[in-house]
């Protein structure tokens, strides 16, 4: 597949963040074709819900 244009091809990723308390989890959605960072998610577990409302409450703003 060839990306010609932002906003063609979304990629996400799940990262974890350690703290004293406990881990938390960082979802990302990056735009592949500019590499910017279009949405993101901290939260207590690694759900893919925590993926798409990342992309939702992010990016459709």
């Amino acid at each position: 597949m060839v990306i010609r244009r932002p906003e063609q091809v979304f990629v996400s990723d799940i990262t974890y963040v350690k703290s004293r308390e406990k881990t938390h989890y960082l979802s990302l959605v990056t735009d592949a074709y500019s590499r910017k960072i279009v949405g993101y998610k901290l939260s207590n577990d690694m759900s893919a819900d925590n993926v798409v409302n990342a992309f939702k409450n992010d990016y459709q703003k």
